[in-house]
């Protein structure tokens, strides 16, 4: 479901997305995935608009099966937590991300023109906060078992298509994690 003014300038609106998985019994592999992501954009004044993530992901095996480990949600990059790898938040195993179960992931970000280019609508620049988990899970979980970060992004509708760039602060960083401020 979208009900956004634009799919590209996007100030107000929202987004409702469903994914599903889902083998059948006849398959030797037997499991599911679920996802949902809603993202809401509301114009906080002409130039800035406010646009909140929540991402919500559930997955398992059926009729005794698990759930296959190529199958397991990650996180991290661009689309999730900026500031860290892409896919490398998440359990482990032997200090390789394995992925996990279940995924949580939520964005604060709030969008703005460049000051010298108001009416420009090619270039739009940002301040963010993510967060992020993936575990096996849901019940213990913990703000420890997140990672958040927070920054500055530029989007730019280059005549290839749209661009995004990001510097990133990331914070709750655990042994193992690997960090990427700058994203492209």
């Amino acid at each position: 479901r979208d009900r956004r003014d634009s799919a590209i300038w996007t100030t107000s609106g929202l987004t409702q997305r469903v994914f599903g998985e889902f083998s059948p019994p006849i398959a030797d592999l037997r499991y599911y995935k679920v996802s949902f992501e809603q993202r809401w954009f509301y114009p906080v004044t002409k130039h800035f608009t406010l646009m909140l993530n929540g991402e919500i992901g559930v997955g398992d095996g059926y009729s005794g099966k698990p759930l296959p480990f190529f199958k397991n949600f990650f996180a991290g990059g661009f689309n999730s937590v900026r500031g860290y790898n892409i896919n490398t938040l998440g359990p482990r195993e032997d200090r390789r991300v394995i992925g996990g179960s279940k995924r949580i992931v939520g964005n604060i970000e709030v969008l703005f023109p460049v000051p010298f280019m108001i009416e420009d609508k090619k270039v739009r620049l940002s301040v963010f906060l993510d967060a992020g988990t993936i575990v096996n899970s849901f019940s213990g979980l913990s703000t420890n078992d997140f990672r958040y970060a927070a920054g500055l992004a530029v989007t730019w509708v280059s005549p290839m298509g749209p661009l995004k760039f990001s510097i990133a602060q990331p914070f709750n960083v655990q042994p193992g994690d690997n960090t990427q401020r700058f994203q492209f």
